[in-house]
């Protein structure tokens, strides 16, 4: 993998029942990976982790993953961010940022939880995405 490239992939998942939507772009920094994620009434930045892929200690052959977070006071978003990038770090095995802000007022419990289950179709799309373009 080159470590002198800047490409953009857009990705997106659906639920027609709710009409719910999340978007993601990516962006891969050399041989990083960073993606935003975006969904809801209003598109920001609520949270934001950096997972890392590092070959482990005890025993050396094996990879470990760590993260990162920094979240914006008052928002729900960490949990997207920090599952997120470990899980795409895991699979691509590379050091990945994922910044996601997903907003609705007044949202139902319900609500939340499409979401969450989007955010994991929209991971495991990218994952895959990336893994069949080989890294």
């Amino acid at each position: 993998m080159s470590t002198r490239v800047l490409e953009v992939r857009r990705f997106e998942v659906f639920d027609p029942d709710t009409r719910a939507r999340l978007e993601a772009v990516c962006v891969t920094c050399g041989d990083d990976l960073v993606v935003v994620v975006g969904g809801g009434e209003r598109y920001h930045v609520g949270a934001v982790a950096l997972a890392i892929s590092v070959e482990s200690v005890a025993p050396p052959a094996h990879r470990t993953n760590s993260s990162y977070l920094l979240s914006v006071p008052g928002h729900k978003e960490e949990d997207l961010a920090r599952a997120g990038s470990l899980r795409l770090s895991r699979a691509l095995q590379r050091s990945v940022v994922v910044t996601a802000g997903v907003h609705e007022d007044r949202i139902a419990p319900d609500r939340i939880a499409v979401y969450q289950g989007l955010h994991e179709r929209l991971i495991d799309l990218i994952a895959r995405a990336y893994q069949a373009k080989g890294g």
